[in-house]
């Protein structure tokens, strides 16, 4: 698995979220981009240090399971090479959701914390999306991903 990644974003539970985001947010200078409730998450919020490019650098969350760290792969293919090459190794997936603004694997490494492995689709959202898709779909054609990412309902 030696595609190349960057650190994309660190979620960490919180009791208060809102109270964390203000204290990085005057420390560091990182904006709030995004907050609100989600039943993955709980309560949540969003800081970014380049939101024109990143809706989050990171999160803040009251779900103490949804903490992770994400790694970002450079393409779609990157994707697919990673899917590949941990089926290859046995590495079990817990799930993979189509964010439309990124396609994430979710994982856990040998001492249970949990991991993300996305591709940043460069699709534009309205809002929030976590929609489960089956991550033998990475083993079909671009096109078949292209059109899950564009919300079209054939899988």
């Amino acid at each position: 698995m030696s595609a190349r990644v960057r650190l994309g974003h660190v979620a960490v539970p919180a009791q208060n979220p809102k109270e964390l985001a203000t204290f990085y947010s005057e420390l560091l200078g990182l904006d709030v981009t995004l907050e609100g409730t989600l039943p993955n998450l709980g309560d949540f919020v969003f800081l970014s240090d380049h939101p024109a490019e990143q809706q989050q650098t990171l999160t803040f969350m009251t779900r103490s399971e949804a903490r992770h760290i994400a790694w970002e792969v450079e393409s779609l293919a990157s994707l697919k090479a990673f899917y590949a090459a941990a089926q290859v190794k046995g590495i079990h997936l817990r799930f993979a959701l189509n964010h439309r603004v990124t396609l994430s694997l979710y994982l856990s490494d040998p001492e249970g914390n949990g991991v993300e492995v996305f591709w940043p689709t460069g699709q534009a959202v309205d809002g929030l999306y976590a929609e489960p898709f089956d991550p033998a779909l990475l083993e079909q054609p671009d096109a078949v991903l292209l059109a899950l990412v564009n919300g079209s309902t054939t899988q």
